[in-house]
């Protein structure tokens, strides 16, 4: 089943008025005793619809928190990495005939693809350029001094913090939906087999029926197929 939010809500509400029906009801539980269901049952489903509810808000919560720790990131690291490309387009006009100086900064090649990739060679740069006199007087000339060089050095470490933090908060997310996912899946099978008895024991009973929310079709009812496209 696919569980999207609206289709979990459905699942949960159709679920325990099920089950929590069904167990309060005399006739229902006689006629359903006979199928050999019991009280422990009953209360079986309700607890998967508890769990359920409470792994579906934890969810929430999560994703909430993941999200706002990606905002968070992305600004600290936008902040960061404009200052540092204007750093390493300065030196590499400053050394552009001399790419062995660039490589031996950190200033030479490509753009890493990954935030990982990113953070160690942006580390790289600034610690080799910053223990570098040639480099530094280089950037002087462009107004960038030593303090506004090594500022933006401690906005890379802060950018490595938030991406860290961001992938916990992530990871928790993610657990939390697979968790939920797998409740979720016990709880619709569960809810379908206990359905399906239901359907059998209480045949001669509609109104019965009606009342754990399960639909009854008049004799002679077809369910009109999906149309295609």
């Amino acid at each position: 089943m696919a569980h999207k939010r609206v289709t979990i809500g459905y699942l949960l509400e159709t679920s325990q008025l099920m089950f929590q029906n069904a167990k309060e009801d005399e006739e229902i539980n006689t006629l359903l005793a006979t199928f050999k269901v019991d009280e422990q049952q009953y209360e079986f489903g309700l607890s998967l619809c508890r769990k359920t509810f409470k792994l579906e808000n934890l969810q929430i919560k999560l994703h909430g928190q993941q999200f706002r720790s990606r905002k968070k990131f992305e600004k600290i690291y936008n902040a960061a990495n404009e200052i540092y490309q204007l750093h390493l387009k300065f030196l590499r006009i400053s050394f552009e005939k001399d790419k062995d100086k660039l490589k031996e900064l950190s200033a030479f090649g490509k753009r890493p693809r990954s935030i990982a990739d990113w953070i160690k060679q942006a580390f790289a740069f600034y610690q080799t350029t910053a223990s570098d006199e040639e480099a530094m007087a280089a950037l002087d000339s462009f107004g960038i001094t030593a303090e506004m060089f090594m500022q933006n050095e401690s906005k890379i470490m802060e950018v490595d913090a938030a991406y860290r933090a961001h992938k916990i908060k992530l990871g928790a997310a993610q657990n939390a939906v697979e968790e939920r996912n797998a409740v979720i899946k016990e709880l619709d099978t569960y809810a379908k087999r206990f359905r399906a008895i239901c359907r059998t024991a209480l045949k001669a009973h509609p109104q019965l029926l009606e009342k754990l929310g399960i639909k009854v079709y008049s004799k002679g009812y077809k369910k009109r197929k999906r149309k295609k496209g």
